[in-house]
């Protein structure tokens, strides 16, 4: 059997950008496996990735954790991500809330936001980790301010809640407004009820009207009867 080769794996992972890069995902595809096949982490990822989400091959998430996990004990930051949120789950895979914490913390430490943010979950949750609010809300912080989205809202509804932190409603809002400009869902919906309820803030229907209209386009029906409550105070007003 021959030994890897992490000068033959670049190049393979190079070419395997280009075409990539070029949208030509069958060469992208089988250059990729050659250079995770000589060893090459960031290969390793993407063939975890092009078998989770079923990019050229059929939709395998056993095949992805282990492409993820592979690539995980290179020191992959990323991938030790996937590896902990899939054993958080048991997809395909055990499931193991020691092992999701302990790799989700490997990732959180090397400064990965996402993992950052599903460590706050962990300890919002007590999953692998006995259960620590302000812990929560200091990682949630952390992952805020890198823009994920969800770690905003999370820590939006902390504070509304006044758990881990001390109860907010201003930062509240300006944490669950955060989250929807960031393509948070449901924090559209919840900006807008905040504004059109004055929860937090003065009543603004046109502001509310605004993130109505915006979660209503993101595929949240129950918005539509408010943009019309407000549209037809609007029309008789006129």
């Amino acid at each position: 059997m021959v030994a890897p080769n992490p000068n033959t794996a670049e190049i393979y992972y190079q070419a395997g950008m280009k075409a990539f890069e070029q949208k030509d995902l069958p060469n992208a595809f089988a250059l990729f496996l050659s250079a995770a096949q000589n060893g090459h982490p960031d290969a390793m990822f993407r063939m975890g990735v092009f078998y989770y989400h079923g990019i050229m091959v059929k939709k395998d998430p056993k095949e992805a954790f282990k492409w993820f996990l592979h690539a995980a004990r290179k020191g992959h930051v990323a991938a030790m991500s996937e590896v902990g949120i899939m054993y958080a789950e048991g997809n395909k895979t055990q499931k193991s809330p020691d092992k999701a914490y302990g790799w989700t913390l490997k990732a959180a430490e090397n400064g990965h936001p996402q993992a950052i943010f599903n460590l706050g979950t962990f300890y919002e949750r007590g999953i692998g980790v006995e259960q620590d609010y302000i812990t929560a809300v200091r990682l949630y912080e952390r992952a805020a301010d890198a823009d994920i989205p969800e770690a905003a809202y999370s820590l939006a509804r902390l504070c509304y809640a006044g758990i881990g932190t001390r109860m907010d409603h201003a930062r509240s809002l300006r944490l669950v407004k955060k989250a929807a400009d960031l393509g948070h869902r449901q924090a559209m919906l919840d900006t807008a009820v905040l504004y059109y309820e004055g929860d937090g803030v003065e009543t603004d229907e046109a502001e509310a009207l605004k993130y109505f209209k915006l979660a209503y386009q993101n595929g949240i029906r129950g918005a539509k009867k408010y943009i019309d409550e407000i549209e037809s105070k609007t029309t008789k007003a006129e």
